[in-house]
């Protein structure tokens, strides 16, 4: 009883941590601005008047110093702040997730708060719901083995999670309610929310796209066939519909050299600058402390998951894990972005249904 009023405590601790934390250092990060952009445009109004209302409400929500930093250090920057059109023609890199502009522009019908405000506490609250589902799957455990949610907590990196105005957290809670959906065998529900995930980031395809594929180990062929169908169509419709540049452009322009306007910029695919790129980021991987813990946590789910399949323990939450790393890996060869954070949506849960192995789980959780 003791042990559980302490586990209590340490939950509220560890939620007025990151509430406090998050909510008075959140990072005012520049894709911020476009997600502004995209929701004025989407609500009707001109480019002209989208621009100038996203610089206007950023001036009055940071300090000037800030301001000055986001609007205009750079070329790149300053070519977004001084034209309404630059801005425009990024805005299928961001239009791409109509998941999030929806929900963004909900959070401002009813709270009547910016658009800035609105993504701050999207992932602030996306952050707190996930440490109260790691907490509540622990809670009841005996002994210690309760307080495994504390670290889980941390190497999720829920507080870095917490501070950012992007899609990433609000993400990564979807994505971790259909795998813990998935671990129970709601597949229907499970797959459902997936494809949800879909409109807020669709390089989810690749995460969900694996999962979708799992039931096949229960010998069901036909469901990962409607997943493959329904998560391919979500993607391509998705991409379709807002005129997308691909995947190459998007590549060069975010990985070899930043353009200022995307609108007619479509550059031939260079396989040899594929390659330069995707070995000198995982070289930046390897030797920078602050990337290399995504990096090498993956690989130890990889195999220690591989190795627990290999010896029937906990088959069914093996899978999962094993499948949701091996994705984060694909992801990164087809874009090597070093940046943890477009990994998380898929290492939070994948670190989730890893830490099941630690669990006396009934027999029929990891099969039907």
């Amino acid at each position: 009883m003791i042990l559980r009023a302490l586990n209590i405590t340490f939950l509220l601790i560890t939620l007025s941590f990151f509430y406090q934390k998050s909510n008075t250092e959140n990072f005012y990060n520049w894709d911020a601005i476009a997600y502004t952009m995209a929701v004025q445009l989407d609500e009707g109004k001109s480019t002209d008047e989208a621009h100038r209302y996203t610089y206007r409400t950023l001036k009055d929500e940071v300090d000037p110093g800030l301001f000055q930093t986001l609007c205009c250090t750079g070329k790149y920057r300053q070519d977004q702040f001084d034209s309404p059109e630059n801005l425009k023609s990024m805005m299928p890199m961001y239009a791409l997730k109509p998941g999030y502009i929806a929900l963004i522009k909900a959070v401002k019908l009813f709270t009547g708060l910016n658009e800035y405000q609105s993504m701050k506490y999207i992932s602030i609250f996306s952050t707190l719901i996930m440490t109260l589902l790691f907490f509540i799957t622990f809670f009841f455990q005996k002994n210690f083995l309760q307080f495994l949610w504390i670290p889980l907590a941390f190497f999720s990196q829920f507080l870095f999670l917490a501070k950012l105005m992007t899609p990433d957290a609000i993400t990564a809670l979807l994505f971790l309610i259909s795998v813990i959906f998935l671990i129970k065998n709601r597949l229907y529900t499970s797959y459902l929310i997936m494809a949800l995930t879909l409109t807020f980031r669709p390089d989810m395809i690749v995460a969900a796209g694996l999962a979708g594929l799992l039931p096949i180990f229960n010998k069901d062929f036909r469901m990962p066939i409607l997943n493959s169908i329904m998560f391919l169509s979500i993607y391509f419709y998705i991409s379709a519909s807002i005129s997308h540049n691909g995947w190459w452009s998007h590549f060069y322009t975010s990985l070899v050299s930043t353009q200022s306007n995307l609108d007619f910029f479509d550059p031939s695919f260079d396989l040899k600058k594929y390659f330069e790129i995707l070995i000198g980021n995982t070289l930046w991987v390897l030797n920078d402390i602050n990337y290399i813990s995504w990096f090498s946590l993956t690989f130890i789910i990889i195999f220690l998951s591989a190795y627990f399949v290999l010896e029937k323990k906990s088959q069914w939450i093996n899978f999962i894990a094993l499948s949701l790393s091996i994705a984060i890996i694909i992801k990164f060869i087809i874009f090597p972005k070093v940046d943890s954070r477009v990994y998380l949506a898929i290492l939070v849960p994948a670190i989730y249904a890893f830490s099941l192995n630690s669990l006396n789980l009934p027999e029929r959780i990891d099969s039907k």
